[in-house]
């Protein structure tokens, strides 16, 4: 016998590792922490808005018609 007509060992298949399921609630939390972030967020931008447009410093109020407005 040659060594032509030997069948060349055939290896097991890797299996595929296994996808890992998040911990319960690990989403919730980042959930959580995000909506904090975007609640202080708003509420600062809620807060300057209402302090620079209801009534502006006069240096901002300077700086505003001191600025060239594009439709003249």
């Amino acid at each position: 016998m040659t060594r032509d007509n030997v069948p060349a060992p055939v290896q097991p298949p890797v299996p595929a590792p296994v996808p890992r399921q998040p911990a319960v609630g690990a989403g919730l939390t980042a959930a959580i922490g995000q909506g904090a972030a975007q609640g202080a967020a708003r509420s600062l931008t809620a807060r300057l808005v209402d302090k620079f447009l209801t009534n502006p410093p006069d240096w901002l109020r300077t700086l505003w018609h001191a600025l060239p407005k594009p439709w003249e």
